[in-house]
């Protein structure tokens, strides 16, 4: 088993690049992301999340996300999702304030290498928060990488990355070009019939004005599909 998980890292670990700023401003975080998923009719699904996000050194409740989304599946391995998400966000340095969020992604099967399974996600977002003008409009790519360590169990080591590019200024904050970089690496366990967990390193890179941020997160996702 340990040699396995050794051999997986091997393979995945490159597929997680080394931000390339250094920042100065660093933080411990947690988050836990909860998604049901299933259908609803024929090829039309339907998705749920919730997220809380520690921060702070994981000391208090940063930001919490929730999206109901509609999905359909062209195939096999490709869905399209158009799906809604509120934002409330609670900064240390500044007044909360709530974002709402429409986004449109589709998932999809890139190719193999090996026993290395590669899909991606590609997303665009339309995003206003309470109280500003504009609109701003994000570009979201990731890359996920998994393969099995475990056959019998279907325990799996996970990595990926996602970088997120703002495509215009926005009064409340955003500013064109790229916003922030995460990049994962974790393991996703079977628990129970139709759910998997997925805990976690995850690395975050905010690229600001002046001084960016680096945050360090400990992870955890549940799967649930029914």
């Amino acid at each position: 088993m340990l040699r396995a998980v050794l051999r997986a890292c091997a393979v995945l670990l490159p597929t997680l690049q080394v931000s390339p700023v250094i920042a100065q401003d660093h933080d411990f975080q947690q988050w836990t992301l909860l998604v049901a998923q299933g259908p609803i009719k024929d090829r039309l699904l339907v998705q749920a999340e919730i997220q809380p996000r520690m921060t702070n050194d994981a000391s208090r409740l940063g930001q919490f996300q929730i999206s109901p989304a509609l999905g359909y599946r062209l195939n096999k391995n490709t869905m399209v999702f158009v799906g809604y998400m509120f934002v409330h966000t609670n900064p240390v340095d500044r007044a909360s304030f709530d974002e709402n969020r429409v986004y449109q992604h589709i998932v999809y099967p890139v190719g193999k290498i090996g026993n290395v399974a590669i899909n991606a996600r590609t997303r665009l977002e339309a995003r206003t928060v309470v109280g500003a003008n504009d609109l701003a409009v994000r570009f979201r790519q990731q890359v996920r990488a998994q393969m099995p360590i475990d056959q019998e169990r279907g325990t799996l080591i996970v990595a990926w990355s996602e970088a997120f590019y703002n495509l215009n200024d926005a009064d409340w904050g955003p500013r064109e070009g790229f916003d922030r970089w995460r990049n994962f690496v974790g393991v996703s366990v079977p628990v129970a019939k139709g759910v998997m967990l997925e805990p976690g390193y995850l690395n975050q890179a905010v690229f600001r004005p002046g001084e960016d941020r680096l945050d360090h997160i400990a992870s955890v996702t549940m799967f649930y599909r029914f």
